[in-house]
């Protein structure tokens, strides 16, 4: 999946089934008193308080007295997983996770109890764990719907989307009015870039809740991705009407507007969520990403600087960029894709020329070189296909060996390759079947595969898309990329991945038999016709004036890029980052570090 394509984070519903259990169930025997606040309370009434407590929203409270409960009656497995339920609310998923696992400990058929503990897994991103206790829940009782909605939820952040949408059916067949997995559903359809059926699941799921405004969320976050810009303010707005405090819909709305002065509802009411006690990171995140883009728009370099920086320090708290590991990725790339690997004959190798990939670093300009191109009659988008990267991942265990990409490459056979190749050729066409001559895939960090792709596809075109590196990295920097694309969160780092970048393109250039096609951002911007006409020559089309309004292009654009490209052609962004240069400073001193010389 393509980090852009995350920049939207889809809110997936996971039910934590987060009802406690009645106090006649917890098995308390009417021993001697509990004392609560200096008030005596036989064990049934101080979990009843308890639990009155919790529905309350007082939820310290409530974990206070199951504390006190648990302390009288250490073997209630169902008093601890009544603390589990509540702490998991409270955001306190390592909390919850110990209730759950002391509850699984006295009670191992507890099968609610493993359902939420993979809840709480789940949110401390143990997903390969949170699965296995979704399937333990599932063991126990297989017709109980959350589990499997959850495990869907689970499958989707491993980026696991067709399985996810299996355990999402599974889950509406056992209740087909459960919207939150019909809207689950939605979100790993559009994953999979099956847009009407995301649509028609969205939809499904608002007419089951038609004032869930995470669901409104979702179908407005995909109207923007299908340029529907009219019918996305409608249903944030809609949702702001239901829940002015949700954050979701005012960054949804400034994503899709260009502000021209700062007093503004949606900069008061950002500012003001801002200001509320207990927003959780992951929200105070996505309000200073849009406050800078505000700031931005109407020049206040300064104050957006300040709110970008606040957003990438919470967002690079959650990951962990590892810069040896990306130039050993690259040193291995360099080492295996050599002139004499290249200068082999190849006997599986495909005579297509269907794909065109378009590669470059993100926010170089390939989501506008693929819409001017798409917008050619011969020429249609994929978007941004995983294919590649899924592909490669898949080598290890294929070759049998243990062996991993790049070096299992040298072990692939040609009844392998014939797969790998027939796989992607369909996954290409999937959409658009024989008639269009030629298909963009245009991921932009195929810029590491080119190796492997000109393995499989000697003969398809490659386009690569280029940008000068500050302006690239500032416009890393002012993106709320998923954790995946985790060296755009810090400016270093930025300036470390880009030196990578810059080395394995380098060597691509010197050892890939078919030359690759470079065009820069700003000449593309600058001379759009000119650098068009360029791109085509190299598919051997004529020219067509659509190529030059691809605002105009109906493709969907699931990038982080969806807004810009449906303006007309601009050059205001050419010189944007002169405006930061004093704050690029840990930028240009990696850049240098790694070689790459600055204009």
């Amino acid at each position: 999946m393509s980090g852009a394509g995350y920049a939207k984070k889809l809110l997936l519903v996971g039910h934590v089934m987060n009802q406690t259990l009645p106090a006649k169930h917890l098995q308390l025997k009417p021993t001697s008193e509990i004392y609560i606040s200096g008030q005596p309370y036989l064990p049934a009434e101080a979990a009843t308080l308890a639990n009155q407590e919790h529905k309350r929203g007082n939820f310290h409270s409530a974990v206070d007295i199951y504390d006190l409960i648990i302390a009288r009656f250490p073997d209630s497995a169902e008093a601890l997983y009544n603390r589990g339920i509540i702490q998991n609310q409270m955001n306190s998923p390592a909390d919850a996770l110990a209730s759950f696992d002391e509850a699984i400990k006295l009670k191992p058929e507890l099968a609610a109890a493993h359902n939420n503990r993979g809840v709480a897994l789940q949110e401390l991103k143990r997903y390969a764990e949170a699965l296995a206790s979704f399937d333990r829940a599932l063991a126990l009782k297989p017709t109980v719907a959350e589990p499997w909605n959850n495990r869907g939820a689970t499958l989707y952040e491993m980026m696991r989307f067709d399985d996810a949408l299996a355990s999402y059916d599974q889950a509406i067949r056992l209740n087909s009015d459960y919207a939150d997995a019909h809207a689950n559903r939605g979100a790993a359809l559009e994953q999979l870039k099956l847009y009407a059926a995301a649509l028609a699941s969205y939809e499904q799921a608002l007419a089951l809740k038609p004032e869930d405004t995470s669901i409104l969320q979702k179908r407005g976050n995909l109207m923007v991705c299908q340029g529907n810009m009219q019918e996305a303010e409608r249903m944030f707005l809609q949702a702001l009407a239901l829940k002015p405090e949700a954050p979701d819909p005012w960054c949804g709305l400034a994503g899709i507007h260009k502000f021209k002065h700062i007093n503004n509802p949606v900069v008061k009411r950002i500012q003001a969520l801002l200001k509320e006690p207990g927003i959780p990171p992951s929200t105070q995140d996505c309000l200073y990403f849009t406050l800078g883009k505000v700031y931005d728009d109407c020049d206040r370099y300064e104050e957006a600087f300040v709110c970008y920086q606040k957003a990438n320090e919470i967002r690079n708290a959650t990951v962990a960029y590892d810069p040896h590991k990306v130039r050993s990725t690259a040193d291995n790339f360099m080492e295996v894709f050599s002139r004499d690997f290249f200068a082999q004959p190849c006997a599986f190798a495909s005579e297509s020329l269907s794909p065109l990939f378009i590669v470059g670093m993100p926010r170089s300009g390939t989501t506008l070189m693929a819409n001017m191109l798409s917008n050619h009659p011969s020429i249609a988008t994929a978007g941004e296909l995983t294919t590649i990267t899924d592909m490669t991942a898949s080598l290890e265990e294929a070759t049998g060996g243990g062996i991993s990409y790049p070096q299992a490459v040298m072990q692939v056979t040609t009844t392998r390759a014939s797969s790998l190749i027939n796989a992607y050729e369909e996954r290409l066409r999937r959409d658009f079947g024989r008639e269009v001559p030629h298909i963009i895939d245009k991921h932009p960090l195929n810029f590491w595969h080119l190796g492997f792709i000109t393995h499989l596809f000697p003969r398809a075109r490659i386009i690569h898309c280029t940008r000068h590196p500050l302006a690239t990295g500032l416009s890393n920097y002012f993106q709320r990329f998923h954790p995946v694309y985790d060296y755009s969160f810090d400016l270093r780092n930025i300036g470390h991945f880009y030196g990578q970048y810059a080395r394995i393109m380098d060597h691509w250039r010197k050892v890939l038999p078919t030359k690759m096609i470079e065009i820069s951002y700003e000449e593309l911007v600058l001379n759009t016709e000119a650098s068009a006409r360029q791109a085509l020559a190299i598919l051997g089309l004529a020219w067509d004036d659509r190529c030059l309004t691809p605002h105009t292009n109906p493709c969907v654009v699931e990038t982080a890029s969806k807004w810009q490209v449906r303006q007309p052609i601009h050059s205001e962004s050419l010189q944007r980052w002169r405006h930061y240069e004093k704050h690029l400073g840990p930028l240009k001193e990696m850049l240098l570090l790694s070689g790459y010389i600055l204009d």
